[in-house]
C-alpha cells in the first residue's frame, strides 16, 4: 500500500509520539509499505526508517522540538496543509494517516479535495493536557473548552480512529465516535533497539527519561524522592530528556529535592539516552491520567528496569512482577516503592528482566504491524466503495 502520515510536529525526534511514529512507519516500510511522512520543517538528526520524508516550508525562528501551544502554530499548521495537499495530490495515496489534533484537521480538508480516506490516530485527549500548558484561571479556563470542542469533533470526523488503550475507547465513545470505527493499536517496539542487558552503575539511582511538561505529574516524583533521600543518603535522580530542564531543575529544589543528589541531562541521542538509562536501577512514571500510552514505559521495560508507577500512567506493569503500581497521587506510597527497589537490588533485578522479557516478546512492532496492515485495507476500502 501507499499511505501518507501526517504529523503537526518535527519529525523525527526522540519525543513520545515522533518516536511512536517512526517506529510504526519502520515496521510497515519493512513489510513492503510506501510511507511518505509530511511534517514539519525540522526534526533530529536521527537514520531514516525507510520512509520518504516531506517537510514544510521553513518558519524563520521556530525550531520547538516540545509539544504544546504556541503562536506560531496556525501558521505552521496552514504550511502543513499546503505540503500535505501537494503530497496527496501528487503520490496518491490509499490513505491518509494523521496523527494527534492539528494533522487531521490538515487531513479532513484534503479529503475534501482529494477524496483520500483519512485515518486517525488518537495519542491523547486534549482534555487531560491542554489546560496544563496554562497557569492563570481565564487561559486555563479557555484551554478547556478548546480541549472540549477538538475532544468532540476530531476523532468523530475520521474515517476510522485508530487509539492507545482501551481507556482511550471508553472516553472516545462517550464523545459520539462509534464503537466499532475504533481500534485498539498500542505502540511497539523494535527489539534491535535494545540489545543489551542493563547494568546498574554506582549509587542506587532512580530514572526519569522523557519530557517535562506539566501532565507529566513531576512533583509526585520530585517529593516521592525528597523523602527517598532522607532515608537513603547514596540515593539519587537522574532526569533525561531532550528538553531544557532549567526549568524542571528548580520544581524538583522547590519540590524538596536535594541539588547535590539529582542530575538533569538534556540529551536528544538515543544511543546516550539508552546508555544513561541501562546505568540506573529503578525507573519512576507518575503521570495519574494517560489516555495514550507512555513510550517511555514501554523503553524503560524493554531496557530491563522495574518500573515504579501510578496507575493511570503504567497500563502495561505487572504489579510486583515487572514493577510496582501505587495508587494516583500517592506521594508516600510512591517513595516507599522506590525505597523499597533501591533497597532490595535482587528484587529489582529480577523484576527488571521479567519486564525485559515480557516486552520483548509481545509488545514488538513486528507484532503490531499485520493489525495495523488489517486495519488500513478497511480505511483504503473506503475510498474504493465510495469512489
Amino acid at each position: 500500500m501507499r499511505v501518507v502520515m501526517a504529523a503537526a510536529c518535527p519529525y523525527p525526534t526522540t519525543q513520545g509520539t515522533q518516536v511512536a511514529i517512526r517506529g510504526l512507519t519502520r515496521a510497515m516500510v519493512e513489510r513492503g509499505h510506501e510511507v511518505h511522512v509530511v511534517a514539519y520543517h525540522f526534526g533530529e538528526d536521527l537514520p531514516s526508517v525507510g520512509e520518504i520524508l516531506h517537510r514544510t516550508p521553513p518558519l524563520s525562528g521556530y525550531r520547538k522540538l516540545r509539544a504544546g501551544p504556541a503562536w506560531s502554530k496556525p501558521v505552521l499548521d496552514g504550511l502543513l496543509l499546503a505540503t500535505l495537499l501537494r503530497v496527496v495530490r501528487r503520490v496518491r495515496p490509499d490513505l491518509i494517516h494523521a496523527h494527534n489534533y492539528e494533522a487531521p484537521l490538515a487531513a479532513y480538508a484534503v479529503r475534501v479535495i482529494t477524496g483520500v480516506p483519512v485515518l486517525y490516530n488518537s495519542h491523547n485527549l486534549m482534555q487531560d493536557e491542554l489546560h496544563r500548558y496554562f497557569e492563570r484561571p481565564w487561559a486555563r479556563a479557555i484551554a478547556r473548552g478548546g480541549a472540549r470542542l477538538l475532544d468532540g469533533s476530531v476523532p468523530r470526523a475520521a474515517d476510522r480512529v485508530v487509539v492507545l488503550s482501551e481507556a482511550a475507547v471508553e472516553a472516545h465513545v462517550a464523545r459520539g465516535v462509534r464503537r466499532d470505527r475504533i481500534d485498539v493499536l498500542p505502540p511497539g517496539i523494535h527489539p534491535d533497539e535494545f540489545p543489551d542487558e542493563p547494568s546498574p552503575q554506582g549509587a542506587p539511582t532512580v530514572l526519569y527519561m522523557g519530557n517535562p511538561d506539566a501532565y507529566q505529574d513531576l512533583p509526585i516524583l520530585f517529593e516521592a524522592f525528597a523523602r527517598v533521600a532522607e532515608a537513603q543518603p547514596d540515593a539519587r535522580l537522574r532526569f533525561v530528556s531532550s528538553a531544557d530542564l532549567g526549568p524542571t531543575r528548580a520544581v524538583a529544589v522547590r519540590c524538596g529535592v536535594p541539588a547535590d543528589r539529582a542530575e538533569f541531562l538534556t540529551e536528544p541521542r538515543w544511543d546516550r539516552v539508552r546508555a544513561l538509562a541501562q546505568a540506573a536501577h529503578v525507573a519512576a512514571i507518575p503521570r495519574t491520567v494517560c489516555r495514550g500510552f507512555p513510550i517511555k514505559l514501554l523503553n524503560g521495560m524493554a531496557l530491563g528496569l522495574p518500573t515504579v508507577a501510578c496507575r493511570g500512567g503504567g497500563p502495561l506493569i505487572e504489579d510486583g512482577v515487572t514493577g510496582l503500581l501505587v495508587d494516583d497521587g500517592d506521594v508516600a506510597g510512591f517513595a516507599e516503592a522506590l525505597s523499597s527497589l533501591l533497597a532490595d537490588p535482587a528484587r529489582a533485578h529480577r523484576m527488571g528482566k521479567q519486564a525485559r522479557s515480557s516486552v520483548l516478546a509481545s509488545e514488538t512492532w513486528a507484532h503490531r504491524a499485520p493489525d495495523l496492515e488489517r486495519i488500513w485495507g478497511d480505511v483504503a476500502a473506503i475510498a474504493a466503495c465510495t469512489g
